[in-house]
């Protein structure tokens, strides 16, 4: 029988990733849907949008997504809900909405780790390169104690070195079988997303499981479920009659603010940053910022568009949303966008009326490559990559769409 994996993800750029991971592990591609209605069967990833929304508002859009999805769902389909891989936004909220939707899922396996960026779970704490991550008050993250108001009974699961998946597997159906509602799994490496992985699988045969995780879990499953063992889906470059480039970077990370320092040391990158405030309540400045940028784009120099100083106290989506609609002219006539931040993708695409995305794969992890009709998409979540991700996205993009070469002349 065949089986398919179904994506809800609480931004956008996560929804890429695990677009790409179904894309790669697939004959057929899923779409990844912006906004409108979901597809009837299949694989697909849908952006719930909820990350950056009060609870109440994620929590009602997330079960909506869910009684949708049922209504389609085939026995053997296994639901996927990706969350942040270091527990941002409504975690507990939108894992509660999903499992009180009725005969939607039975129980939640949930696992957030995520190695290749050094994210992973131990004891149920969620560490990240190495130590733990702290929050409120300076404590550990727990995730065990974010699961406990979803079901007092959640139980964490620690698979010793060297247990099979159909080991893991028995485990699992003997904790669900005792009425266990909710389950997590330490995980520190990519064996234990596969091994996990396969258990889910194995359980989903018989169980209707909801699996919860970071990119890295979908991954596994889509690898696992699907092995499609087809050849792979051609990274399409983008058009080399339409060069223009533009990158939109709304991210406060730490981690991209390097990546655009290290832009803005590269000849023939434009990159125009301004604080938040001057997004927000400058228009002068701005409509002659991207005037500016837009002089450079039409000379064939990407252009990028960026955030300085702190973040807003408030909600950053009205920040990205101004930044997209200023730059609309310029967006509208690139042929290729490099969008850094959940918020700041989805800013942009609803801006320009982007209903769905076709992901053809990966340029670097967690740096998916997109495609809106003849306009190519790149998504990046903000805590992404190292110092030089994005020189080697627009390099290898420059070099792919007819722009001009890199100083090196190579990749």
């Amino acid at each position: 029988m065949s089986r398919c994996l179904q994506v809800i993800a609480d931004d956008l750029s996560g929804a890429a990733e695990c677009a790409a991971a179904l894309a790669q592990a697939s004959v057929s591609p899923a779409p990844l849907v912006v906004k409108g209605p979901l597809p009837i069967g299949g694989n697909w990833v849908v952006d719930s949008d909820s990350r950056a929304q009060d609870a109440a508002v994620a929590v009602a859009r997330v079960a909506a997504i869910v009684r949708d999805a049922s209504t389609h769902r085939a026995s053997g389909d296994l639901l996927f809900k990706k969350i942040d891989s270091t527990l941002r936004g409504h975690v507990a909220e939108e894992l509660r909405a999903v499992l009180e939707v009725p005969d939607a899922v039975h129980a939640a396996i949930v696992c957030p780790a995520l190695p290749t960026q050094g994210r992973t779970l131990k004891e149920g704490v969620l560490h990240v390169h190495g130590q733990p991550r702290l929050g409120a008050g300076g404590l550990p993250v727990n995730l065990m104690n974010l699961l406990a108001p979803v079901d007092d009974g959640a139980l964490l699961l620690r698979p010793p070195h060297g247990q099979t998946a159909a080991s893991l597997a028995r485990e699992l159906l003997s904790v669900l079988e005792r009425g266990t509602r909710v389950i997590a799994v330490d995980a520190s490496d990519a064996e234990d997303l596969r091994r996990l992985a396969l258990a889910i699988v194995i359980v989903s045969r018989t169980v209707r499981l909801l699996a919860v995780g970071a990119a890295g879990l979908c991954k596994a499953l889509a690898t696992e479920l699907l092995q499609a063992g087809g050849p792979e889906h051609p990274m399409l470059a983008p058009s080399r009659d339409h060069p223009p480039i533009v990158a939109v970077v709304g991210s406060f990370s730490p981690v991209t603010t390097q990546q655009v320092d290290e832009l803005a040391g590269q000849p023939d990158v434009h990159v125009a940053r301004l604080d938040p405030s001057t997004w927000l309540e400058s228009p002068v400045v701005v409509e002659q910022t991207v005037a500016t940028a837009q002089a450079c784009a039409e000379r064939g120099d990407p252009v990028v568009l960026a955030v300085t100083g702190n973040a807003p106290a408030a909600s950053s989506r009205a920040l990205v949303q101004r930044m997209a609609e200023a730059a609309e002219p310029l967006l509208r006539r690139a042929s290729t966008l490099v969008l850094t931040g959940g918020d700041t993708a989805r800013s942009v695409l609803d801006r320009l009326g982007v209903e769905r995305l076709q992901v053809l794969g990966e340029l670097e992890p967690g740096i998916c490559l997109s495609r809106d009709g003849a306009r190519f998409v790149v998504t990046k979540a903000g805590g992404f990559g190292d110092s030089q991700s994005l020189v080697r996205v627009l390099r290898h993009l420059r070099n792919v769409s007819g722009g001009k070469p890199s100083p090196e002349g190579k990749e």
